[in-house]
């Protein structure tokens, strides 16, 4: 067995563990599974465009200025037509409901309509803008439009941040949001022995340490006004909660198996806390496909 067959076997397998841990996650996890397992292949397999030498102000990023902030993240040389085109099969298997519109987004990109590049090339407001445009010339939701790019995007800076968090590693980072992309994290990790706490990014996936006292979001710091939610029956279940900006963070607590998990994985076995803590006006800290209800 190959070593790229033996990853997405792998990875079968931690899927197929989650939904006998949480049979109510099945249809989520079903869903999303081609779209995993596509995403695992593309991230052996894909080569990015030639990018610029790896260059950061160290005393700007231990400031807080994330490395995206310093250094192009994603390209206008990535192989985004490629991307587009091997993850749309995967979202359209796993979303019956979105085939006919990303066939003809698709399409569309076939024809030349669009260019790729020039949404990932852009700012947030930017991208929303793009998007609009594009989903008003086509008749499509945004949304769905988004959802694919979004995926294509996720590849790219998952590829990049694997190599960047060895060039990062031994830096000083004491904020609460991806020290690579700067997006906030879908999911908490509290180790089973030592008890830190690792934040897993959502848009890149990179995971990186922050204190255990401290919001990662609005970086409020007393103990009066954080919770700890816990499933009575599962103990490893749990959310962080912050009264200060009504914000929560879905939490793996005192795991030892964090090597044979997928964090994106576990993250979608526990929307149910997810529902739990919006039943009490609470919002995620990092808005994912999954975990808006």
């Amino acid at each position: 067995m190959s070593e790229l067959s033996g990853n997405t076997g792998r990875l079968e397998e931690i899927i197929d563990r989650e939904m006998d841990r949480h049979p109510h996650s099945q249809p989520l996890l079903e869903a999303f599974r081609p779209l995993f397992l596509v995403r695992s292949r593309l991230l052996e397999e894909l080569q990015l465009g030639k990018e610029e030498p790896f260059k950061i102000d160290e005393i700007r990023f231990q400031g807080g200025v994330p490395v995206i902030e310093q250094h192009p993240l994603l390209q206008e040389n990535d192989p985004w037509d490629d991307l587009v085109r091997a993850i749309t099969p995967a979202l359209q298997e796993g979303f019956p409901d979105l085939r006919g519109d990303l066939e003809n987004f698709e399409k569309a990109l076939s024809e030349g309509k669009f260019v790729l590049s020039e949404y990932f090339l852009q700012n947030r407001d930017g991208q929303e803008n793009l998007l609009s445009a594009w989903a008003e010339t086509l008749s499509i939701a945004a949304p769905r439009i988004g959802f694919v790019l979004n995926s294509a995007a996720r590849v790219v800076l998952e590829k990049r941040a694997r190599d960047i968090a060895e060039q990062i590693q031994g830096l000083k980072w004491e904020k609460g949001y991806c020290p690579i992309c700067g997006s906030f994290p879908s999911l908490a990790v509290i180790g089973e022995k030592i008890g830190e706490r690792w934040l897993h990014c959502s848009n890149c996936g990179h995971l990186w340490r922050f204190s255990r006292v401290i919001c990662p979001y609005c970086e409020h710091e007393e103990q009066e006004g954080m919770d700890f939610f816990l499933i009575e029956d599962k103990p490893q279940e749990a959310a962080f909660s912050c009264d200060s900006c009504q914000r929560y963070l879905v939490t793996l607590y005192r795991v030892s198996d964090l090597n044979d998990r997928n964090l994106d994985v576990s993250a979608l076995g526990l929307t149910h806390l997810d529902v739990i803590m919006q039943g009490k006006n609470l919002l995620p800290m990092a808005v994912t496909d999954w975990n808006v209800f």
